[in-house]
């Protein structure tokens, strides 16, 4: 019979059980931190990496913030791995938070702000303050009404694109469609001719994925197995973060980065080969009109974009525009095939405006009040994030809470949307009650974060989805197919929230007269 001295020495063996037991005791007085400030929280578990497996799921994670809340209130804590972190369910302190202390709780993290790549570094979620400022003065004209209003016509031309996709599919395929794949590849070519000057058709399935989509689709899914492993080690270790820091070591895909960096490159230099040829209106060419050398930055520019900066950020907008603005798309139709009479509701509404109107254009979409109302219900009921984030930078109380320096403070922005405390029948999609948007808290209702460092592709985003939309539905009917899921859905959270299961969805052409 083999004993544990036939495999190691009793020397090891007691310097093995004596690190373990070291390792434990720093775990624990880890785990004294939020007791110590009178933060309560439920009991933590090395199996659960502190309260880490109950916080990180969809479903799992609303449950766990819905059983904190009753048993605690509105504030209560976690363990993200030895992290501390406070959950704040009180809208009054959320308002402190965000707006009045904003200059206190600028910044949403601290971890993996700097595993990214240098690009994606360099992009507005991933900077220390000074540099978002700069970045964020730079970025916010961009998305001004009079720049949205001419990056429309890219918006038209791949909802076009879509109308002849769908007619494709209504010929080929019953009008059968796959909802995700299908919205998602609208939002890639919209972000991708905005942010990459780079006219895509991914929606035309019949031709060759072009290679920007193919690139795009690599940099969602991040890295493989091994980076994974050192997202887990990373929660638990800050040191192994810098040594992947400091050796610039991305967990992201390195081939897509390279990509995007030759792109831009080309991008640069035909429009600078070509300075007279700059007519076209898009996220990339605004950026270029902004560019600054790094000399300049180390001089203190308060207005500017380095040509990292700039790729970083193009990166950041497909990143953010494939997944969220896609799901949107696929879960407002999702809802109007679940809900016919309120779908009749918003094609009245729009061939009303094209009537009058003349066509969807940016003021015609900006006037569909309904479909407006349709699009924040979904917002609220299927909410594109779990939880937001911020840090004190100093100890700070706020209505007798006291917050210490460098806490993390958990914003549960799902469970907020949901909370029946301030929301009638808090599961059940009822469009009119985002009829008047001023009566809505903003801290109960925060899809795109709130206060200063809000989304800041929120409008660019919400058009797009009106437009692509309003195309469809003044030309199809969207009901649901063999396999679509009853309502409300199913949810699952990977890099954003996501539906539990790849459906169908299905289009029947009416008849309009134009």
């Amino acid at each position: 019979m083999i004993t544990p001295l036939d495999i190691l020495s009793i020397e090891t063996w007691v310097l093995i059980i004596s690190l373990l037991a070291l390792g434990r005791y720093y775990i624990h007085r880890k785990w004294q931190y939020l007791k110590n400030i009178n933060i309560p929280h439920e009991p933590c578990s090395i199996r659960k990496f502190g309260h880490l497996s109950y916080t990180f799921g969809a479903e799992t994670a609303l449950q766990y913030d819905n059983k904190c809340k009753e048993k605690f209130g509105n504030v209560y804590g976690t363990y993200f791995g030895i992290t501390p972190t406070v959950h704040i369910h009180d809208p009054d302190i959320l308002r402190q938070i965000f707006i009045k202390e904003f200059s206190n709780f600028a910044m949403r993290q601290r971890r993996f702000l700097k595993i990214s790549g240098e690009e994606l570094n360099n992009s507005l979620t991933n900077v220390d303050l000074k540099q978002w400022k700069r970045m964020r003065n730079t970025l916010t004209p961009t998305f001004s009404s009079a720049k949205l209003r001419q990056m429309t016509t890219i918006m038209e031309w791949c909802a076009d694109n879509a109308i002849v996709a769908l007619n494709k599919k209504v010929e080929n395929n019953g009008g059968v469609f796959n909802s995700k794949d299908f919205f998602s590849r609208i939002s890639l070519d919209v972000v991708c001719s905005a942010a990459f000057s780079t006219k895509v058709d991914s929606i035309n399935d019949t031709e060759n994925e072009p290679e920007i989509v193919k690139k795009a689709k690599e940099l969602m899914k991040g890295g493989g197995v091994l980076s994974k492993m050192f997202v887990l080690l990373i929660v638990l270790s800050e040191f192994l973060e810098k040594v992947l820091e400091k050796l610039n070591i991305p967990l992201v895909r390195g081939e897509s980065l390279k990509y995007f960096r030759r792109l831009t490159d080309h991008v640069i230099e035909k429009r600078k080969n070509n300075p007279h040829d700059t007519g076209r209106v898009d996220l990339m060419q605004l950026m270029l009109d902004a560019e600054i050398s790094p000399d300049k930055v180390k001089e203190g520019a308060e207005k500017g974009l380095t040509k990292i900066e700039i790729i970083g950020n193009s990166m950041l907008m497909i990143m953010a525009g494939y997944q969220n603005t896609g799901n949107l798309m696929s879960w407002t139709s999702f809802n109007f095939a679940r809900h016919p009479e309120i779908q009749a509701k918003v094609q009245e509404e729009i061939d009303e405006m094209i009537k009058t109107h003349g066509k969807l254009d940016y003021d015609g979409i900006n006037g569909l009040k309904f479909l407006d109302m349709c699009i924040n219900e979904t917002l609220r009921l299927y909410t594109p994030i779990i939880r937001n984030a911020r840090i004190a930078e100093r100890e700070t109380t706020i209505n007798g809470l006291t917050i210490p320096a460098g806490l993390l403070v958990a914003i549960p922005v799902y469970g907020l949307a949901h909370d029946p405390d301030y929301w009638d029948e808090p599961f059940a999609y009822k469009p009119e009650r985002m009829r008047d948007m001023s009566q809505i808290d903003p801290m109960m209702f925060q899809p795109f974060g709130a206060g200063p460092r809000n989304c800041i592709g929120l409008r660019f985003a919400l058009i797009e989805v009106k437009m692509a939309l309003a195309k469809i539905l003044h030309q199809f009917t969207i009901k649901p197919a063999e396999n679509t899921p009853e309502a409300p859905m199913k949810f699952k959270f990977t890099n954003t929230l996501a539906p539990a299961v790849n459906f169908d969805l299905k289009v029947e052409p009416r008849n309009v007269a134009e």
